[in-house]
């Protein structure tokens, strides 16, 4: 019969490096999220106060690998963090909400 032995733990030094990428890829995405309502906001208090009728013409936004970077480093600590990995998750967070009809973005650029 073999005998178990559980390690310290509980994982393998591979499966915590995976857990902590996976965990590092969700923060960048919250960051993404953050930035992305953040600039939304903006953009809707610039048109409520430049309204002055129907022929006004539309705003866009932009958000920017930046504004990730930064909202990264300011809410989880996060500062040693690949442009590319930003824009991905910028990427990746823009198209799943949308953000093609009101903000424009430079992580497609990256």
């Amino acid at each position: 019969m073999r005998r178990l032995v559980q390690r310290r733990g509980g994982r393998s030094p591979h499966e915590r490096a995976a857990r902590q990428a996976r965990h590092e890829r969700a923060q960048l995405g919250v960051a993404a999220d953050i930035a992305i309502t953040a600039r939304r906001r903006a953009l809707a208090e610039q048109l409520t106060a430049a309204y002055h009728g129907p022929d006004e013409r539309v705003l866009r936004g932009r958000v920017t690998v930046d504004d990730v970077l930064e909202y990264a480093r300011q809410h989880f600590g996060l500062v040693a963090v690949a442009r590319e990995e930003a824009a991905a998750a910028l990427r990746a967070r823009f198209e799943l909400r949308g953000g093609r009809c009101d903000l424009d973005t430079d992580a497609y650029t990256r």
